[in-house]
């Protein structure tokens, strides 16, 4: 019976694949950095899943698309969150990630999540509502959320807008848990939501918001635990190093300023903004305007001393390929020791990575949805050498077309050899549990989350609704590892208590003078 059960579900996943609706139209994105390289997480706008890149990618993300692997949610992500993720390679090496974002209660919430090496697929270890501390203003409703990963001792910042769209912060050190952390600007004339984060040393933290249709604001935390507002091109009435005040009300321009550039197809509400600082504590800024260009501004330091923010050279279409829309979601990924950037964005319906490397921008490539990277693996068994644990984990969702008509082939024989010999009420069962493994209904409208090689190509979708998709199939992969690759009961590969939020030490977040 248990061998029929299996045969059952390997049937119903082969026919998903072969029907398998068009790619998961791409919402919300955020990405991080650890010592295996960018990791990327991004929500499904139709479904609201969190779908994801391998954990065990090396080197550049593999998002595996047809189909997408979604994070199990204790807290259901709303519909439109914004997505805010860190992590890192602990010292008995395992991929750790930990993704922050609203829930349908207008909470931030944090899941925590460990890689299993072997299958490239995330565990969750825990998912707490973190805005509800004592003296936490409540998040407003489109709240944009950024984090900051400081290091072992420090811990993290979370950042956010509360209902009146002042900039509110979350920390956690491992000391003392989660917290209110304090105001950060208490500025509410805001275009937009969006934040992004990046720090250069201890608790030295920029923060970058949209201000309006002609200026970005910047809060700087420095050692001295005092945030510094700044805005540009236009500067504030008074110069630099106006403090955040909880009881200020205003930060005014100096409108008797001369500004030296105006922000480049900017009207103040991108879907998204990114900063990444470099070896020289150089502060990069980045947006895709409303010319679906991105666009790069940068404050340089020389002599210990920086200079104002100004615009950088454009990249061509090769390098920087146009967003499929004006003010473009996209996310970032940096690595301050290696003075690296990783912009990702989708274009011409594909997920990009642009790389920034030895002050260069590569040419731009789509994200692969599968590794073809080939590394001897002392650990393979016989038909698996040479390949890595990503290519492994990677072997069902990089199936080509031809092996898919070849496998729906072999599923229909087996269904009309299978009819010959079942008993109508176990064939009715049968049919019962092929419908219950399907995936949910991709919407119709919006930019396309990731390229499939038959995109564009008519595809045949379930008909299901999502309100009759089972929530256990929901958040399971459909794509089973390899037999030999399986992991053993979930129950056995939860850390002890005292490794719940585990921070990576100092040896692997280096925190910059």
């Amino acid at each position: 019976m248990a061998k029929s059960a299996e045969a059952r579900w390997h049937l119903g996943h082969w026919v998903l694949l072969f029907f398998l609706p068009t790619p998961s139209l791409c919402g919300s994105m955020a990405a991080w950095w650890t010592d295996l390289g960018p990791s990327l997480v991004l929500q499904n706008a139709s479904t609201g899943l969190l779908t994801y890149s391998f954990c065990n990618s090396n080197g550049t993300p593999i998002y595996p698309q047809d189909p997408p692997i979604a994070l199990r949610t204790t807290y259901a992500p709303k519909k439109g969150t914004s997505l805010a993720a860190t992590g890192w390679y602990d010292q008995i090496g395992s991929t750790w990630a930990s993704v922050f974002y609203q829930n349908n209660n207008d909470d931030i919430v944090n899941a925590v999540y460990k890689c299993d090496n072997r299958t490239g697929l995330y565990n969750q270890q825990e998912s707490n509502v973190i805005s509800d501390r004592r003296g936490t203003p409540s998040p407003h409703t489109d709240s944009g959320i950024s984090v900051t990963l400081l290091g072992e001792q420090e811990g993290y910042r979370v950042f956010y807008h509360d209902r009146s769209k002042a900039l509110q912060s979350l920390q956690f050190k491992s000391t003392d848990g989660w917290s209110y952390g304090s105001p950060v600007s208490s500025n509410t004339n805001r275009s937009s939501m969006e934040i992004h984060s990046q720090f250069s040393g201890v608790r030295n933290v920029t923060v970058v918001t949209p201000r309006d249709a002609r200026n970005m604001e910047t809060a700087r935390l420095n050692v001295d635990s005092t945030y510094f507002i700044d805005t540009f091109p236009t500067p504030l009435k008074g110069g630099l190093n106006n403090t955040s005040a909880s009881n200020r009300t205003s930060f005014p321009y100096d409108t008797s300023a001369t500004t030296s550039f105006e922000l480049e197809a900017w009207d103040g509400n991108p879907k998204a903004i990114g900063i990444a600082i470099d070896t020289d504590t150089t502060r990069h800024i980045f947006y895709i305007g409303t010319d679906r260009a991105v666009h790069w501004i940068a404050a340089f330091v020389s002599a210990s001393v920086e200079g104002g923010f100004r615009p950088q050279a454009s990249q061509n279409t090769d390098v920087w390929p146009l967003a499929d829309e004006p003010n473009s979601d996209f996310t970032i990924a940096s690595h301050i020791e290696s003075s690296s950037i990783r912009l990702y964005y989708v274009s011409g319906g594909r997920i990009i990575e642009t790389k920034y490397r030895d002050g260069n921008w590569d040419r731009a490539a789509p994200v692969e949805s599968a590794n073809t990277t080939i590394i001897a693996d002392e650990g393979a068994g016989a038909g698996d050498a040479g390949l890595t644990t990503g290519a492994k984990a990677g072997i069902g969702v990089g199936v080509s077309v031809g092996v898919l008509l070849i496998s729906a082939a072999a599923a229909a024989f087996w269904i009309l050899r299978k009819k010959k010999s079942t008993p109508p009420d176990e064939e009715a069962t049968t049919a019962a549990d092929n419908t219950a493994a399907t995936v949910p209904p991709i919407s119709e409208t919006g930019s396309q989350c990731a390229f499939s090689p038959t995109a564009g190509v008519a595809r045949t979708s379930s008909g299901l609704s999502a309100d009759k998709w089972d929530a256990e199939v929901r958040d399971k992969p459909l794509t089973p590892p390899p037999r030999e690759l399986e992991s053993p009961n979930l129950a056995s590969e939860l850390p002890h208590t005292n490794d719940r939020n585990e921070l990576p030490t100092k040896h692997h977040v280096t925190e910059l003078p």
